[in-house]
């Protein structure tokens, strides 16, 4: 890892923070009644430096991004702090055994955006913090999400790419 990347990818994280705490909030006011979309920008991001980063680094860096997510939206320590590191190694274990294509980035997208949206979700069931139903967290939550963060990385993935240095000629 060149020692620029060092700090640029942190700052590149912790903007991909912001804005999804902005885009959240963008479309909780826009979409209408109880539909609630979330952005995951970071976990966008995230598939690109496992690939591009050391997964130590990302496991560290990865781990303080759920500290402040944890403060900033929930004010209740260790949900995220579980679930960002689980789902950086996750994706490290996706990449092992899958090339790095458009097709697989979205099928990995899906399957983690659900597991740390259902993992959220189960903790708030867990420690009683939301007594929404499933179907009701399935139909009106996780299915807008799913979707909204499958077309975002839809429209980033070149820019992404091109910010990585990877080339898909495979």
């Amino acid at each position: 890892m060149k020692n620029y990347e060092k700090y640029l990818i942190p700052f590149f994280l912790l903007l991909a923070f912001v804005i999804d705490g902005q885009l959240s909030t963008l479309f909780i006011n826009l979409t209408p009644g109880i539909i609630h979309v979330s952005s995951h920008l970071l976990l966008i991001v995230g598939l690109f430096s496992v690939l591009y980063i050391p997964t130590f680094y990302n496991l560290i860096m990865f781990t303080i991004a759920g500290f402040l997510y944890d403060i900033y939206y929930l004010n209740i320590l260790g949900i995220f702090v579980t679930l960002f590191p689980l789902v950086v190694y996750l994706i490290d274990y996706f990449y092992q055994s899958l090339k790095f294509k458009r097709v697989t980035n979205q099928i990995i997208l899906l399957v983690v955006v659900f597991m740390l949206e259902f993992g959220a979700f189960l903790f708030a069931r867990l420690f009683e913090l939301s007594n929404l139903s499933m179907f009701i967290f399935v139909v009106y939550s996780l299915v807008p999400t799913l979707i909204f963060n499958s077309l975002s990385l839809l429209i980033l993935q070149p820019l992404l790419e091109k910010f990585f240095y990877i080339t898909n000629k495979t």
